[in-house]
């Protein structure tokens, strides 16, 4: 039975720039904060009721959440203005009287996490997550019938610009817990990352889709999960019925951060061979869950097709600040112990946050569908 597909109008990069922040208006100065030439940031709430104001916000050690209190000035409004801030795209919100608040002066937006806003610190470290005059993507959304989860579901899919008489490479990107299928291209800037690759020549043109994870058991073993059949039987279907796509699978990559990157191992172990490339974002087998896997599933870690079927694999993690380090190291040492080959690349300015996944995806995309694309489709 086919799934029962409908095609969404795309929408073009220049579109929706207050939901999608990876528009080309992404740069423009917001009234709030004020990002200055020397890399302080002044932010300004109004609240002439309130006891204090507090800015919580991801540019503390390793990029993790800091918390800094706004001094109170004339009619209420008040103001802090931060200490250098080393370039990057960062998150925030606003404490009012303890309550977490959105800043009513910026309108960039984050789909799963409503109370939170974002701005751009720029510099060359994030010259490859900021706009340029370069050929843009298009970002559409899928929706599709899901067997899983018996509900019509969306995933959020990339096309690159130009015309491509070839069938394109796709390569599926999952979110975190708590996210969705809009967090790649909110915080995650992925289609500005992807933009700015494939106008530098250093990827080859691909659609990128974005699946909603939320399905039941990623947290589990292989067969508990219920991702790899989502994607597998039900969203890879309706991609190749609505776009021309390879249909081999070294054709298609996955790859996916945090608990999707559980997900992504769940699907590598579960279905060897069904995808050519898996990247791994911060993740890790939590202990009770290695040791049954281990003992009781040994044999999915022992299938040559794992292997076999797999032309690139690739680990990423935080430093040692990121949550998943441990379960990430003792994860590693499991596919090592088995002979699942895998390559791995810590980045170490960063710990369990969009700093990280970012360079994770800026790497990762240059590694893929490197052979050559003659493979029938």
């Amino acid at each position: 039975m086919n799934p029962r597909l409908t095609r969404r109008s795309v929408l073009a990069v220049a579109g929706a720039a207050a939901l999608l922040p990876w528009s080309p208006r992404a740069n423009a100065t917001t009234r709030n904060p004020v990002v200055h030439p020397d890399r302080t940031v002044t932010f300004r709430f109004t609240a002439p009721a309130a006891a204090s104001v507090v800015v919580r916000g991801g540019w503390g050690r390793s990029f993790d959440y800091t918390e800094q209190p706004l001094r109170r000035g004339p009619g209420g409004t008040w103001q802090l203005t931060t200490d250098p801030l080393t370039p990057s795209y960062y998150q925030y919100s606003f404490l009012v009287d303890g309550v977490e608040t959105k800043d009513p002066a910026n309108p960039t937006a984050v789909h799963s996490s409503p109370a939170l806003s974002l701005f751009l610190v720029p510099g060359r470290e994030t010259d490859f997550l900021t706009v340029h005059a370069v050929p843009h993507g298009r970002v559409g959304s899928l929706t599709y019938h899901s067997r899983v989860t018996g509900t019509r579901r969306t995933a959020a899919v990339w096309t690159p610009p130009g015309h491509h008489r070839a069938p394109l490479p796709t390569l599926y990107l999952l979110h975190g817990g708590g996210g969705d299928h809009l967090d790649w291209l909110e915080p995650g800037r992925a289609p500005v990352i992807l933009d700015n690759l494939l106008a530098a020549g250093r990827i080859r043109p691909m659609l990128v889709v974005f699946p909603d994870g939320n399905v039941p058991g990623a947290t589990g073993l292989p067969g508990d999960d219920s991702f790899p059949a989502e994607l597998l039987d039900n969203l890879v279907p309706a991609v190749e019925a609505a776009h021309r796509v390879r249909r081999d699978p070294r054709g298609r990559a996955l790859a996916g951060l945090s608990l999707g990157g559980l997900q992504t191992w769940n699907f590598l172990l579960s279905r060897p061979g069904a995808v050519g490339a898996i990247g791994d974002f911060s993740s890790g087998y939590f202990p009770e869950v290695l040791t049954a896997l281990t003992a009781e599933h040994a044999d999915l870690l022992r299938d040559p097709r794992v292997n076999t079927g797999t032309e690139l694999h690739h680990v990423y993690c935080g430093n040692p600040d990121d949550i998943a380090y441990a379960n990430n190291v003792a994860t590693r040492a499991v596919l090592t112990e088995f002979g699942i080959r895998h390559q791995y690349t810590e980045f170490a300015p960063g710990a369990h946050t969009w700093q990280t996944w970012r360079a994770n995806l800026h790497d990762f995309a240059q590694r893929l569908f490197r052979v050559a694309e003659s493979a029938k489709s």
